[in-house]
């Protein structure tokens, strides 16, 4: 079978193979080309293909329309890494080539280029955003060029130039001949017991067995560990700013006590740091990414305890910082790598560890860009059957239970300790998460049993075009990024109370994940799930997610979702809005909801509509097919505006213009039931759906190649109407009928054929 073009021309790309490109654009022109999010240009300057570039930018720079083909998920897992804090910008829009080159940091070819492009005010917005995300200064525009605040020398710049002083004034040293003297500050090492720490030889193959505690001297740097340690049960202080650079050995059976400092810089494929406890009292301020453990896992992290107290306080470099700053307890970075001349492929593990908080805190600034992860920073890896428990309490600093990134495996992990953050700079929007802030990966059978709550207290502020604020909240993931089927999230369960609160921006809070544009699978919420919102800005609340982007399957919520503010509020059973299927679900929580505008459904929010240009055109639509909602349904609407469904509140449509006339599409709910109540005050409300667009109730049909499809067919429901009524394009609505829908009480809805079957599926995809 032929590799699909888009995986040809991201080969081509990443190796920078111009024959290659000129061949490939020659049989099938692809200067237009958007991989996704992502215009080839934009992929030329990710992947650094200075050959192509050199050849191609130039008439790419002009291109303003692409022909969108499907996103490789390596793209999205580069582009995360690029972007850290910026990555939220980016849930459906183009990373345009300007974008991409601020992103990158390349300002030169970025106020070079910029006069040759089309840049609309959303990008011109993004642009600024994203300079004020990564280093707190400004851009403008002046006339058809921009105007960049220079910011001074990072971190890693001033090393280099120091570096290369350094260099210089060795090859004078050299020159001039000056003496050097070499100075052993340890005694000769002894094999077998040990009971000072001269007697071990780091850097040698060698078994030890300590007989008494040892402490390492402050700043004092073990280049080469080999050796194997068997603590006896004994202790090993690590003083201030000492490390293991290279751990290639084996520790175990002893603890670990520091003052919060990373102990190993790597762990590499061949070592093991096994039935371990570290002890940390950490007193941590500065702008640098760590962890308490290890920076680096390539090895085996196996039934390690971790006792945190202390506090973390990120700080931006004084430069600003290129990328966000990541924390994580063990490791910040659980990763993987090829050894090439085996072929051999190593990935780092952590299972059966566990982490415990007390009276730990972290502090930071919007400029820093800080997430921690309550186990791990970035999990490329493996991290199976852990643990985390305690509380942690964060000021502008983003938090999950178990890792801030996962793109390996998650498995089986669990998360114990309330997370609670709280923040009054108006320039951080706040996320908290039982789990994992950002999914590219598989996150399975993992569990939140602590409170989640996320809140933004700071005062008035102005919000710039096109860049959303927001305070979010979610009991297992905040994003799950790729397409509807992987990355993933299965079997997962939140028990938790997840709250979500702002006064001046847009509010978030789900059960499982707050926007998913993968696939969710077989989990459950039992937790309450609330946001509200001060002001008039949007409120949207799932019980399983707020947005989906991405099918939602077999998932079961039974948590109470409630949902305030003075604004508009898109409140679902299990979705607040979505333009993908939600398919065998379940809801019976109690919806709550006090809004001036309200779409509420026991299943679906909303069912929205997206378009995507490309060769074809595609479009996605919100559906609900195989689902019960037994929700008890509170609606007040203080504007009148009330769209209440017992399955869906809204179901919009877009009309598509064809040789025949107008073709209109929309999602819609087929073989559902709704055994449920509605009250309170809500004018247009249906046991079915609130709302629907005219055309698509009327037609109550779209086609997708040479099937037919309905939008609204065999639904059962327990109340007085099945649809509130249908929207025509003035604003206006009109009455509706029972139109694929059957009334019947909630005791013979139960007791259908429909039901038993929805249910039988749901048992059986429990037993598996």
């Amino acid at each position: 079978m032929d590799m699909p073009i888009e995986e040809k021309l991201l080969q081509v790309i990443k190796e920078d193979d111009l024959k290659a490109f000129d061949s490939l654009n020659a049989t099938a022109p692809c200067l237009d080309f958007c991989l996704g999010r992502f215009p080839v240009l934009s992929l030329l300057y990710l992947y650094k293909a200075r050959r192509i570039l050199a050849e191609y930018e130039d008439s790419m720079l002009r291109i303003t329309v692409y022909k969108e083909l499907r996103e490789p998920i390596e793209i999205s897992e580069k582009f995360s890494k690029k972007a850290g804090k910026c990555l939220r910008l980016y849930l459906k829009e183009t990373v345009s080539p300007l974008e991409m080159l601020l992103i990158l940091d390349k300002t030169k070819r970025l106020k070079r280029v910029f006069p040759m492009v089309y840049s609309s005010s959303a990008v011109r917005a993004r642009l600024k955003s994203i300079y004020s995300i990564k280093y707190a200064l400004s851009v403008k525009y002046e006339g058809d060029g921009i105007v960049i605040d220079r910011r001074p020398l990072s971190r890693r710049e001033k090393k280099n130039a120091a570096t290369l002083c350094l260099c210089i004034i060795l090859a004078v040293v050299i020159i001039v001949g000056v003496p050097v003297t070499t100075v052993s500050l340890l005694p000769n090492p002894v094999e077998g017991e040990a009971s000072t720490f001269g007697q071990i030889d780091f850097a040698s193959a060698k078994e030890y067995k300590l007989t008494q505690d040892i402490i390492v001297p402050e700043n004092f740097s073990v280049q080469k560990v080999n050796c194997k340690i068997n603590g006896g049960g004994h202790k090993i202080t690590v003083g201030k700013g000492a490390r293991f650079t290279d751990f290639n050995g084996e520790f175990s059976n002893l603890t670990l006590v520091t003052q919060g400092d990373v102990i190993f810089t790597t762990i590499s494929e061949t070592a093991v740091l096994k039935d371990v406890t570290v002890n940390v009292n950490a007193d941590i301020s500065g702008s640098v990414s760590s962890a308490f453990v290890a920076l680096t896992n390539y090895g085996t992290v196996d039934n390690v305890t971790v006792n945190v107290k202390g506090s973390i306080s990120a700080r931006a470099d004084q430069t600003g910082t290129s990328e966000e700053l990541i924390f994580g307890a063990i490791v910040k970075n659980n990763s993987y790598k090829l050894n090439a001349a085996t072929q051999t492929a190593y990935s780092g593990i952590i299972k059966d560890c566990k982490v415990n908080y007390t009276d730990f805190k972290l502090f930071g600034e919007a400029s820093a860009n800080a997430s921690f992860g309550g186990l791990a920073g970035i999990n490329g890896g493996y991290v199976q059957d852990c643990t985390i428990s305690g509380e942690i309490i964060a000021d502008t600093f983003d938090v999950a239970g178990i890792c801030s990134e996962n793109n390996g495996y998650l498995l089986r992990s669990v998360n114990e300790a309330a997370l609670l953050q709280t923040s009054s700079d108006e320039d951080w929007n706040p996320v908290t998460c039982g789990i994992v802030l950002t999914n590219a990966g598989a996150v399975e059978s993992c569990e939140n049993r602590a409170n989640i709550s996320s809140a933004s207290d700071c005062a008035q502020f102005d919000v710039e075009e096109g860049h959303e604020v927001a305070a979010s909240a979610s009991g297992i993931a905040y994003l799950n990024r790729g397409t509807s089927s992987t990355p993933y999230i299965k079997n997962c369960v939140n028990k938790g109370e997840v709250q979500s609160s702002a006064h001046f921006r847009s509010v978030y809070a789900a059960g499982i994940c707050l926007s998913s544009s993968g696939l969710i699978e077989t989990c459950r919420n039992e937790g309450e799930i609330s946001a509200q919102s001060a002001n008039d800005a949007g409120v949207y609340v799932g019980g399983i997610t707020a947005i989906a982007n991405g099918n939602v399957v077999k998932s079961v919520n039974s948590g109470a979702v409630t949902a305030v503010s003075k604004g508009a509020a898109y409140v679902g059973g299990i979705a607040a809005r979505s333009i993908s299927q939600i398919v065998y679900c379940v809801s019976s929580g109690n919806v709550s909801v006090d809004a001036r505008e309200v779409f509420a459904g026991g299943i679906l929010g909303t069912s929205e509509i997206a378009t995507r240009e490309g060769i074809i055109t595609l479009v996605y639509f919100g559906t609900a097919k195989f689902c019960i909602s037994e929700c008890k349904l509170n609606i007040n609407s203080s504007a009148g505006k009330g769209f209440v469904g017992g399955i869906i509140g809204g179901v919009t449509e877009m009309g598509f213009k064809n040789e025949n006339g107008v073709v209109y599409y929309g999602g819609g709910v087929t073989d559902s039931c709704f055994a449920g109540e509605i009250t309170g005050d809500a004018p247009y409300s249906g046991g079915v759906a609130g709302v629907c667009g005219a055309n698509i109730y009327e037609t109550n049909s779209y086609s997708s190649g040479t099937e037919t499809f309905k939008n609204f067919d065999n639904n059962l429901y327990a109340y007085s109407k099945a649809f509130g009524a249908a929207a025509k394009a003035d604003g206006s609505f009109v009455g509706v009928t029972d139109k694929g829908a059957a009334a019947l009480g909630a005791d013979d809805i139960r007791g259908s054929d429909l039901y038993k079957s929805i249910s039988d599926a749901l048992e059986e995809s429990d037993e598996e």
